[in-house]
């Protein structure tokens, strides 16, 4: 068997695409429709955050909703006020998760058609796989919490301030700890990481979605940002190693809902 950071098409166990197109035709096509999914997600998340703001604020509900509202003083000042409001952060992650996890299955299936499974990774993985990286991704999460106790520019707050405004743990539970990961995984390790594998190699298609998935939680200070990129390096070897998404699912699960039950 050829080693794992050659061609994925040579490895009968792992996503073998099919060139009917050329490869770089092929990584377009993904990285637009990344892009797409990108866009709907963040325009989810605005009207979703933007309508709750509004039913916070019957003042501003009174004057009627229009663009020019979103310049008003008081309608930035109460944007500040419920940035971290963990309800509002729990209906953003459900409704746009669960949007864009259909959109990325139904335009991958419509692209790879019979292949969509084999390109996404939806293959059940083998229990020692997943048992395997879920002990290098504890190990790794040790590593993390020893640098936040050493030194207080690894900490953050924000799930703290998310937690404390939250009126429905229930819902924060189901938003940022399952449909959050479950989305980001088949965003990052599935349409992603398939898309890039047609040009470039395992190693730097783990080190793109690595980065990618640094940037996308921009919410939390550089310094915590650099301790999310190995985890998605992580994430992403468990991705090519076991052949199957739902090894970084149920791992990027259990560290969300570590960090939802345990801040």
């Amino acid at each position: 068997m050829e080693h794992p950071s050659g061609p994925e098409q040579r490895s009968p166990e792992r996503f073998q695409p099919t060139y009917v197109r050329p490869p770089g035709l092929e990584f377009a096509m993904g990285a637009a429709l990344f892009g797409m999914v990108i866009m709907a997600f963040f325009l989810i998340q605005s009207w979703v955050f933007i309508s709750g703001v509004l039913r916070h604020s019957p003042d501003l509900m009174a004057d009627g909703f229009s663009l020019k509202l979103l310049s008003d003083p008081r309608m930035t000042e109460r944007m500040n006020d419920l940035v971290f409001n963990g309800d509002l952060v729990a209906q953003e992650a459900i409704w746009s998760g669960t949007i864009c996890t259909l959109l990325i299955l139904l335009a991958v299936r419509l692209w790879k058609r019979d292949h969509a499974g084999s390109f996404l990774g939806l293959r059940a993985p083998h229990w020692k796989q997943l048992l395997l990286w879920l002990g290098v991704f504890i190990a790794l999460g040790l590593v993390i919490e020893l640098l936040a106790h050493l030194s207080p520019v690894f900490r953050t707050d924000f799930m703290e301030k998310v937690i404390s405004s939250t009126t429905n743990m229930a819902l924060l539970v189901l938003g940022v700890g399952i449909i959050a990961p479950l989305f980001e995984e088949f965003l990052l390790r599935g349409l992603l990481f398939g898309s890039i594998r047609h040009m470039f190699d395992e190693h730097a298609t783990v080190a793109l979605t690595a980065g990618v998935f640094a940037v996308m939680h921009m919410q939390y200070d550089p310094a915590v940002m650099l301790l999310i990129l190995p985890m998605g390096i992580v994430l992403g070897y468990a991705r090519a190693r076991s052949g199957s998404i739902w090894v970084p699912v149920l791992i990027h699960a259990l560290n969300n809902l570590l960090t939802v039950v345990w801040p």
